[in-house]
C-alpha cells in the first residue's frame, strides 16, 4: 500500500491521504528503531549477500519499501538447476533448521505405521530380533529415521522414533516382498 500511495504521487500527483484507509493495521508505518536478531553463520551470510546487490547510493529512507520472505523446502526435483541437499551432521556444514511440521512431513510414519506396512510388503516379515535390530539400525540414519524426544533439551526425556517410506527400500534387501496384486505397496 505504501509503494502504491508513492507511485500514485510520483506518476500521476495525486495525494490519497484525502481517502481514510482505516483498513490498513497500525505497524504498516514504518519505524526508524532497527532490531537486531540472532543469526547463525549461514544467514548473516545470506544477509550480507542482499546487502551487496543494494548499490551503494541508493537511497536510505526511499520512500519506496520492499519486503523479501524465504521459504526453504526440500523436494525431490530431477532439473538440472535443483541444488543438490544431503543430511549431515557436519558442524561446517550449512546449517537449515526444520520445523516440527516440516519434520513430521519427511517422518510421517511411526513404529506401529511401519510394522504395518512391512506386514502387508512382505510375505517373511516378523516382529523378531532381526526386525527390531534392523529397524534400530536404520533409525540412526537420517534418511530413514528421526528420534523426537519430548522435551529437546532434556536428554533423559521420553524418545519416539519416526520413520521416513524410504526405509522400505533399504527393508527390501532383508525380507522378501509379497507378489504384486496390481496394487502399489508402498
Amino acid at each position: 500500500m505504501k509503494n502504491f500511495n508513492a507511485v500514485a504521487r510520483d506518476w500521476f500527483n495525486e495525494d490519497l491521504s484525502r481517502f481514510s484507509f482505516c483498513l490498513l493495521p497500525l505497524s504498516f508505518l514504518t519505524s526508524s528503531v532497527s532490531v537486531e536478531a540472532v543469526l547463525n553463520q549461514a544467514e548473516k551470510r545470506f544477509i550480507d549477500f542482499l546487502h551487496k546487490q543494494v548499490p551503494k547510493e541508493s537511497d536510505q529512507f526511499s520512500q519506496y519499501s520492499v519486503a523479501i520472505n524465504i521459504d526453504l523446502r526440500f523436494v525431490r526435483s530431477k532439473s538440472q538447476d535443483a541444488l543438490p541437499v544431503r543430511i549431515t551432521t557436519d558442524a561446517n556444514a550449512t546449517e537449515v533448521r526444520l520445523t516440527e511440521e516440516q519434520i513430521r512431513e519427511k517422518y510421517p510414519w511411526d513404529y506401529m505405521k511401519l510394522t504395518a506396512r512391512c506386514k502387508s510388503r512382505y510375505s517373511d516379515f516378523k516382529e523378531n530380533m532381526k526386525c527390531h535390530k534392523l529397524r534400530q539400525e536404520l533409525t540412526g540414519d537420517l534418511r530413514y529415521g528421526h528420534i523426537r524426544q519430548l522435551d529437546p533439551g532434556n536428554p533423559k526425556s521420553q524418545r519416539k522414533a519416526f520413520f521416513n517410506p524410504n526405509i522400505l527400500q533399504e527393508l527390501d534387501d532383508h525380507y522378501q516382498r509379497r507378489e504384486s496384486d496390481g496394487r502399489n505397496n508402498t
